[in-house]
């Protein structure tokens, strides 16, 4: 650990403002790993629900910690953001100048072959090692980041990245204007991601960069942050909600951002640990995470297309290597409300359909509809639906394959066809199909 004290300037949005910093605490922490133990500040990574019987009394604020004090350790087991997922402080430091204006989290990759150098000054950010060993200097103290350690790096002041005898591969996620360039000096700088710009960041923040390995089966309790969050996926696959954009898969390589206050939940209902990056700005005088629960931005009801609510698949066009329906890839899996399970026709393309048989007739004000993919083939672009009574609704359009899309709907029936009409060809399907509205009368 190492920390410091001190004030600096800071440079935001193309214009030099002084910025009085009466307090910066800088933390590096070694990241968790897969079956161990995780130790971790207990205030900043502490659901008040999810965080044992409550009895811990070594739990502080983050305003609590005396300056120049060593950062208490706590055990915490794998509850730090509830569920069972693994979480692991990275770096924090505390920020006492609001942000003017939009910023946003940009990240460049930088490669320093063995025994180079660079040096430069730039924006607050945290430093990852990728690869490493990775030296990082400031004040002329150098501090050895581990492969996977991370760090704070202040704005403005001057810093060295370096190499030893081997390469190093290093990220600085900086708190930058929108659309701002790679850092200076650093040649080649690869672009790995910009979050959309945002503001509502307490004066006053926590500055917060995490790690955390949800295990196959596993997830997070649902909980919001006292501040805006940007998360960034690094190996596995997730399924992430939150309570405005609904349920989508993230795949290595994607990143979502949310607001403060928002419910959200990483779940990972697949066969191998999922792990990501995340990155916070919280105000440090509140709990850095609550326990919370989703309740859906339009109530749209119950969804009726769910095999426990009656429904039934009455047709399809196929299954996945001539699969019935509650095989591996069988058309079950379109009703059975498991983001982690889909339906595959076998090689369809726009000729792919399933029918659902409804519990009651029904007049249906709503559908959802989630697209399986394979990257380039077997995604659904737009489709229709048939009902039993002759009536066709449609086509709808489905933008990506990331999430559920909601359609608005009106008309009654108790079959409905759901046929594709354009797509990338190959294994279409589904991953959930919804269907929402009032029964007319039961069967």
């Amino acid at each position: 650990m190492v920390t410091f004290r001190t004030a600096f300037s800071r440079t935001r949005h193309g214009a030099s403002s002084a910025v009085d910093v009466s307090r910066t605490n800088i933390n590096v922490l070694r990241p968790a790993r897969a079956g161990a133990a995780v130790t971790l500040f207990a205030a900043i990574l502490c659901l008040t629900t999810a965080c044992g019987d409550g009895t811990n009394d070594t739990t502080r604020q983050p305003s609590d910690v005396a300056e120049g004090s060593a950062q208490p350790e706590v055990s915490m087991g794998g509850e730090a953001l509830g569920g069972n997922a693994a979480t692991s402080l990275l770096a924090q430091t505390i920020l006492e100048a609001g942000l003017e204006g939009q910023v946003a989290w940009l990240a460049h990759e930088v490669v320093l072959p063995p025994g180079q150098s660079i040096e430069h000054s730039h924006e607050f950010a945290f430093v990852y090692a990728r690869q490493g060993p990775h030296t990082l200097t400031e004040d002329g103290t150098p501090l050895t980041l581990e492969k996977t350690h991370g760090a704070p790096i202040r704005s403005g002041r001057p810093h060295r990245h370096g190499a030893s005898s081997d390469t190093s591969v290093f990220w600085e996620v900086r708190l930058a204007k929108p659309g701002a360039g790679a850092p200076s000096g650093a040649n080649g700088a690869k672009l790995l991601f910009e979050s959309e710009p945002f503001g509502g960041v307490p004066r006053t923040s926590l500055a917060a960069f995490v790690h955390v390995l949800v295990p196959p089966d596993g997830q997070t309790s649902v909980h919001t942050h006292p501040g805006p969050e940007f998360i960034y996926l690094i190996d596995g696959e997730i399924v992430y909600e939150n309570a405005l954009i609904g349920a989508i898969r993230m795949v290595p390589g994607d990143h979502e951002g949310i607001p403060a206050g928002v419910a959200v939940q990483k779940r990972n209902p697949f066969s191998a640990n999922a792990e990501f990056l995340s990155w916070f700005l919280v105000d440090p005088d509140q709990p850095f995470a609550s326990g919370a629960q989703f309740v859906s931005k339009v109530d749209r009801g119950e969804n009726l297309a769910l095999a426990a609510r009656g429904a039934r698949v009455a047709g399809v066009s196929s299954n996945y290597a001539s699969g019935v329906d509650d095989s591996a890839f069988g058309a079950n899996n379109a009703i059975d409300g498991d983001p982690g399970t889909q339906w595959s026709s076998d090689g369809d393309g726009d000729d792919a359909w399933i029918e659902l048989e409804l519990a009651a007739e029904t007049r249906v004000s709503a559908v959802g509809f989630w697209t399986r993919t394979m990257g380039t083939s077997a995604e659904i672009k737009t489709f229709r639906i048939v009902t039993d009574r002759g009536e066709t609704v449609g086509p709808f359009e489905i933008r990506d394959a990331s999430r559920v899309f909601y359609f608005d709907t009106a008309f009654t029936a108790s079959r409905l066809r759901f046929e594709v009409s354009d797509s990338t060809g190959g294994n279409t399907g589904a991953v959930e199909i919804e269907v929402y509205g009032e029964p007319t009368a039961p069967k």
